[in-house]
């Protein structure tokens, strides 16, 4: 082969790599962009600032309202902006003071689940907390320390604290399971209630990790035979919102029950579900979710909420329920169709008028890349 012609390849195979390099780098970028304007669209629509720090506002700017559970979702969205490097601690700092200061007591430190304004005085409306929401604040301080382990604020020593109040508050010996507050577990009825979303499998292996203590691992158990159980129980694999725990096995809240007429379907709180079962390694968990998910893959449009027999709730698509099935389906080859179909929530603006779609949107973009 003539030098002429190695040469004419050689160039070619280097404008080639060349181009390939060039993709990748716009790709990486775009998607970079993708998260940080996402990102500062969701802060500077939610985050309020107060005397006591900052908190997540799931009402108006007339009327705010702070929920424990919003705050968990806040801090876990800063912590992972943090991690990319789209912003510094001080932004997680505010959050975490405005939990320090609505922590029920010192020696609960659970987070009082709702302050808004009342009788022009801003505080909470009860000394009660929602497990859901210090779940993700347990989580969140856990990698706030490995991202900042030498901070004044001692995030570890604040993880250990919530994550010990999450056990002896919100943890029924007679289900196994955890309650969905600390209000529920003295009462011998509410015990008895659960919560799909608050069964994080891969929350409670981080825990045991992180304290050494085997009550995380036998919850971690109790919790994934719950989610097999009612798995089971259904041709779609939908989990409800709600569900009591008997002697003879669980059983899926009636209507108007507990908070409204969607109780027992997988409606605004079991939507989370999915998001919640994605990262354990646990292949019952695996099972679970895969099931949930075939049923979905089958739908031509997954719509915001369904009945466990597969009904459709509403005739409209909802960033609460795709965005954590997007998450779900994010690396299965399985569910490609399905993934790319809830990527529309992307195409829709943030416009401070859906705290829980674009919170949970924000959230899982933040974590896919």
């Amino acid at each position: 082969m003539s030098k002429f012609r190695l040469l004419k390849y050689f160039f070619i195979i280097v404008i080639l790599v060349s181009y390939a390099g060039l993709v990748i780098f716009s790709i990486s970028s775009n998607k970079e962009a993708l998260q940080k304007d996402n990102y500062w669209d969701w802060y500077s629509s939610y985050v309020s600032q107060s005397t006591k720090g900052a908190f997540v506002n799931t009402g108006t700017k007339e009327d705010p309202i702070a929920l424990s559970e919003s705050q968990g979702y806040g801090m876990l969205i800063t912590v992972l902006a943090a991690q990319k490097g789209y912003i510094k601690e001080d932004q997680f700092m505010r959050l975490f003071h405005y939990y320090q200061a609505n922590r029920i007591s010192k020696n609960n430190t659970l987070m009082k689940w709702k302050q808004e304004k009342i009788k022009d005085s801003w505080s909470s409306v009860d000394q009660n907390n929602a497990t859901d929401g210090d779940l993700d604040i347990a989580y969140a301080l856990i990698q706030a320390e490995k991202l900042w382990p030498n901070s004044f604020e001692h995030y570890g020593e604040a993880a250990h604290q919530i994550i010990t109040s999450i056990k002896n508050y919100n943890y029924s010996g007679k289900t196994g399971l955890l309650t969905v507050g600390n209000w529920a577990t003295v009462d011998p009825k509410s015990e008895t209630l659960i919560r799909s979303s608050d069964i994080s499998p891969s929350y409670f292996k981080a825990f045991a990790a992180y304290t050494k203590d085997s009550f995380w691992t036998d919850l971690e158990t109790n919790s994934v035979k719950a989610l097999v159980e009612m798995s089971q129980q259904t041709e779609t694999g939908l989990l409800p919102d709600f569900a009591w725990v008997g002697s003879k096995g669980l059983t899926p809240v009636k209507p108007n029950e507990i908070s409204g007429k969607n109780d027992g379907d997988y409606a605004y709180n079991a939507a989370r579900v999915p998001y919640r079962l994605a990262n354990s390694d646990d292949y019952q968990v695996k099972e679970v979710l895969d099931k949930m998910l075939g049923f979905l893959e089958k739908q031509p449009v997954v719509y915001g909420g369904y009945t466990l027999k597969g009904k459709a709730l509403v005739d409209n698509q909802s960033s609460s329920f795709s965005a954590p099935i997007l998450y779900a389906t994010k690396d299965d080859s399985n569910y490609s169709n399905l993934y790319a179909s809830q990527r529309w929530i992307f195409n829709a603006p943030i416009k401070g008028k859906d705290y829980y779609g674009d919170t949970l949107k924000t959230l899982v973009l933040l974590r896919l890349y």
